[in-house]
């Protein structure tokens, strides 16, 4: 099965693709990393915040979402760009572990095999109206298996097993990238063993996944717009429980 990078589409200069932002007086905003408050980091405990680990219950629902361009202002509106997912921006700080999606997105992406996940209801404003939208959230990352995958010299192009290189543990595998990068070389991992197969999931150096029969579901409900999928070949994808 192939995979394939989730990644944000640039645009161009007739259509620039917006992020979600918080609104500075949104409801919710607590809950969230440096939620629109640049003196505190946190204003809940970080057990409670939406962040990388943790998944929370008994929130509000989040009123509300703007849109803007990530970078700059090269446009003088964006909410006329009405898209169902969008990156997920607080502070200018990528939440790199949530999106902002719409209805049929969330109901798409929901019926396949996902890591823990939550889906916080939100609201939108676009054109002056309020949409109901979620915050998608993964709880968790997908583990490598370190000690069984094989490795790519980037400059020589040679491929090598982790026994080959000593690599027994994730600590062995950040050593010896040292150890190529000293050398004037990358040490990319080339054909990664993770631990469980889900259809999307973010794993260290691929960052968002997403399955080719997912990208095959979103493409035809025509939710993709904004959005592009990078084949991850020659790289391949294997999961311990298949």
């Amino acid at each position: 099965m192939k995979f394939y990078q989730l990644k944000i589409e640039i645009g161009t200069e007739q259509k620039i693709y917006p992020s979600a932002y918080l609104s500075p007086e949104m409801q919710g905003a607590e809950f969230i990393p440096d939620g629109g408050d640049t003196k505190n980091f946190f204003k809940q405990p970080i057990e409670k915040s939406i962040n990388n680990t943790s998944l929370i219950d008994d929130v509000p629902v989040f009123d509300h979402f703007v849109l803007k361009e990530l970078y700059g202002e090269r446009k003088k509106k964006f909410d006329w760009i009405k898209l169902n997912i969008y990156k997920f921006v607080v502070n200018h700080y990528s939440m790199s572990y949530c999106f902002l999606v719409s209805e049929q997105f969330k109901e798409t992406i929901a019926a396949f095999n996902l890591p823990r996940h939550k889906f916080y209801p939100a609201k939108l404003m676009y054109r002056g109206e309020k949409f109901d939208y979620y915050i998608f959230q993964l709880g968790e990352e997908t583990k490598i298996a370190f000690e069984k995958c094989t490795y790519a010299d980037r400059k020589s192009g040679i491929i090598q097993t982790a026994a080959e290189l000593g690599i027994h543990s994730k600590k062995d595998y950040l050593g010896t990238r040292v150890f190529f990068f000293d050398k004037g070389s990358v040490l990319d991992i080339h054909d990664f063993i993770l631990d469980k197969y889900h259809d999307y999931f973010i794993s260290r150096e691929l960052f968002k996944v997403v399955s080719e029969p997912l990208k095959e579901a979103l493409e035809a409900a025509g939710l993709t717009e904004g959005w592009k999928f990078e084949d991850i070949s020659p790289r391949t994808i294997t999961f311990l429980n298949q």
